[in-house]
């Protein structure tokens, strides 16, 4: 009896551990549930898409921006389908405003600091602030009917891993980054 509480005691200790040692913008490599983001692009701003989550690594293309010339910001809507070290791994078939830069065909994923793509709260109901993702987790806040933006720093599963000036490095249960918003449409929003 006493060795079966000891044994889950330890379980339980290295779940801890383990759940602590590993968040989306210093761990390994973690997938998600592809989810929308905005990268917001200032005119004649070129972001590098590289191979790998790393700065030395090949540039096989960049986000850059289309349509209006004469504004200064725009946003390019991009998939993040994984994150690793600050990096998140975009969908480039879906990315419009990726180019390729030697004219070959577009690969399937590319990597771009994760904390230039951005998600916001304008989402039908609440958005539950979480310490953590999943059972380690607890709910720290609910957030509802605010305009509030959010820079996305990772993701794990079906959670995004972000950071703004009033909840400071967080996780996130939903999220929006349709340009209108996510709210009164029907439109389920890119989170759980």
């Amino acid at each position: 009896m006493i060795r079966a509480i000891i044994g889950t005691v330890a379980v339980l200790a290295g779940f801890a551990v383990l759940e602590r040692s590993v968040d989306a913008s210093t761990g390994l490599a973690g997938t998600c549930k592809p989810t929308q983001a905005n990268a917001t692009l200032h005119r004649g701003e070129a972001v590098p898409v590289r191979t790998e989550p790393a700065p030395e690594a090949e540039v096989i293309g960049v986000l850059a921006r289309r349509g209006n010339a004469r504004a200064d910001l725009s946003k390019s809507l991009v998939t993040i389908t994984a994150s690793q070290g600050g990096w998140a791994r975009i969908a480039l078939g879906t990315a419009d405003d990726f180019r390729a830069v030697d004219g070959r065909g577009v690969p399937s994923y590319g990597w771009v600091p994760a904390d230039l793509l951005a998600v916001d709260a304008r989402v039908d109901g609440p958005i539950t602030v979480y310490s953590r993702p999943g059972l380690m987790g607890r709910a720290l806040t609910t957030i509802e009917g605010d305009d509030m933006r959010f820079r996305v720093l990772g993701c794990r599963g079906e959670w995004l891993q972000v950071i703004n000036p009033r909840h400071g490095n967080v996780w996130i249960d939903k999220w929006c980054a349709r340009e209108d918003g996510c709210r009164g449409q029907g439109f389920r929003s890119s989170g759980r």
